[in-house]
């Protein structure tokens, strides 16, 4: 699913690492982000292209449509296999954006126990995540709206991660993320979304504490792992 984050480097190391260079707004490009429990509906920085060039700024996690009459179970995640297809998306589908993070989290049941294990999970090679998304922003100069927003996108977690969570982010690696923010077409976006995620034994994970369950407390110590 995703309903946890870690984002704390500092932009300028997403971008090395994505190879491509962003109009920051809110931050200084050295500025450790600092984020260890970034949590849905918060404020998050997020790259996102803006005429011909790319954008850095903080956007909203969450998004639903004004026309949607009901409130849905969860605004913050589009599943991969929908958001290319389904006219609850149609608006958004062409706003790409991408999500750079560390790492997330997942809550796991265990057998005999009431209380679920949180794991962290991160690539094995300590790089970048390249989450793509997708979102109602502000036009350029414009103020921002109340129903702005995005939606990072998830699909099932094949290949072994299934005993941590049953769904798990999209993750790009450097080259497709930087096609996923170009101007391809809505197809080729999709083809992108279908057959070039990151697979899943390229990522770890570990049990971490308790405290991450709380979106008020912060630090480095939230992704060590316990024993």
């Amino acid at each position: 699913m995703c309903g946890r984050l870690a984002q704390h480097r500092a932009a300028e190391k997403y971008l090395a690492s994505l190879g491509v260079q962003a109009t920051l707004f809110g931050r200084a490009p050295a500025e450790q982000i600092g984020r260890y429990n970034v949590a849905p509906h918060s404020r998050v920085d997020l790259l996102r292209r803006v005429g011909e060039g790319l954008v850095w700024s903080p956007e909203r996690w969450g998004w639903s449509p004004s026309w949607a009459k009901a409130p849905v179970r969860s605004d913050i995640n589009a599943t991969r296999e929908k958001v290319a297809r389904s006219a609850y998306f149609r608006q958004v589908w062409p706003n790409r954006a991408l999500l750079c993070a560390d790492g997330w989290y997942e809550w796991c049941p265990v057998r005999g126990q009431k209380t679920k294990q949180v794991y962290y999970i991160r690539r094995h090679d300590s790089e970048p995540l390249f989450i793509p998304a997708v979102g109602q922003f502000p036009a350029a100069e414009s103020e921002p709206r109340a129903d702005d927003g995005f939606r990072i996108i998830t699909a099932d977690s094949q290949g072994g991660m299934l005993d941590i969570h049953d769904r798990r982010p999209v993750v790009l690696d450097a080259l497709d993320a930087r096609a996923w923010l170009s101007d391809i077409g809505a197809a080729e976006a999709d083809a992108l979304l279908q057959g070039h995620a990151v697979a899943t034994d390229a990522f770890v994970w570990h049990p971490v504490g308790r405290e991450v369950g709380n979106p008020r407390n912060e630090g480095s110590h939230l992704v060590e792992p316990i024993a």
